[in-house]
C-alpha cells in the first residue's frame, strides 16, 4: 500500500475518534448492457445511529425510462451494533427483484451470543469466533479496520447471506484517484473476488464508499457517488 496512503489514514486516525458516522450517500447506478454503459437509475445508502446501534439501509433502482431495458431493484437492511470499534451483526435483510420476479427475499437474525444465525427459511448456521458481517455492513467494517490498521493488506471476515456463512478475503490493492463531477477524490481501492466487488473508498470521508462495482450474474453494476451528508 502507497506509503503516502498510509500517512493519510494515520493523520485521520489521530485527529478523529473512531466511530461510526451518521450519513446519507445518493449515487448514480450504471449498468453493462448490449447498449453499451448506461446510467440506469440511482442508489442510496442511510447509515442512521442510535447510541451505540446502527441501522444501514440501501435501495437501488432503475428509473421509469429504462424499465422497458432493464427493471432491477434491491433493498438491504442490516441492523447491529458497534463495539469498542467492531461491527456486531445482528439482522440482514434482502429484498431483490427483476421485474415481478423476486430473485432473493430473505432475512437473517444473528445471536452472537449463541454462535449462530438463522434464516427466515428456517435454516441455522453456526458462527465460528470472530468478526461477522452481512454484505451491506461489511462496508462500515472495512471503514473502522482500515482505519485502525492502515499497513495491513488482507482483511478476513465471516460474511452471512441465505446460503449460510462464509469466510471472505478483502484486498487493499493500493491507492486511487478517481474523478466525480469533475472532482478529484483519492480513495482506497479493495477488491472481493468471491463477491466480485470493488470497493473505493474515500480518504477524506472516514472510508465510505464513493464508487462501488459489483457483478451479479451476467450484469455488471457501478454505483458513483453524487452527493454525500454527515450527521444528517
Amino acid at each position: 500500500m502507497n506509503k503516502v496512503i498510509i500517512l493519510i489514514i494515520s493523520f485521520l486516525i489521530s485527529s478523529n475518534i473512531l466511530a461510526l458516522t451518521p450519513y446519507q450517500g445518493s449515487y448514480d447506478l450504471y449498468a453493462d448492457t448490449k447498449m453499451g454503459n448506461l446510467n440506469i437509475g440511482t442508489a442510496v445508502l442511510t447509515l442512521k445511529i442510535n447510541n451505540n446501534q446502527f441501522e444501514f439501509n440501501t435501495e437501488a433502482k432503475t428509473e421509469s425510462l429504462w424499465k422497458a431495458l432493464y427493471d432491477y431493484s434491491r433493498l438491504e437492511t442490516s441492523i447491529g451494533n458497534e463495539i469498542d470499534g467492531e461491527i456486531i451483526n445482528t439482522y440482514f435483510s434482502v429484498i431483490e427483484k427483476i421485474k415481478d420476479d423476486v430473485k432473493k427475499n430473505y432475512e437473517i437474525n444473528i445471536i452472537t451470543d449463541k454462535n449462530y444465525a438463522i434464516s427466515s427459511n428456517g435454516e441455522e448456521f453456526e458462527i465460528k469466533p470472530g468478526l461477522l458481517v452481512d454484505q451491506l455492513s461489511v462496508y462500515l467494517a472495512l471503514s473502522n479496520n482500515i482505519q485502525k490498521n492502515p499497513d495491513l493488506r488482507e482483511f478476513t471476515y465471516q460474511v452471512v447471506d441465505q446460503d449460510g456463512v462464509k469466510y471472505l478475503n478483502f484486498l487493499v490493492e493500493g491507492s486511487e484517484t478517481i474523478v466525480i463531477n469533475e472532482n478529484e477524490i483519492e480513495t482506497v481501492k479493495v477488491f472481493c473476488e468471491d463477491l466480485k466487488l470493488t470497493l473505493n473508498l474515500s480518504i477524506h470521508d472516514n472510508l465510505q464508499p464513493v464508487k462501488i462495482h459489483k457483478i451479479n450474474g451476467k450484469t455488471e453494476f457501478t454505483m458513483v457517488l453524487k452527493e454525500f451528508t454527515e450527521n444528517f
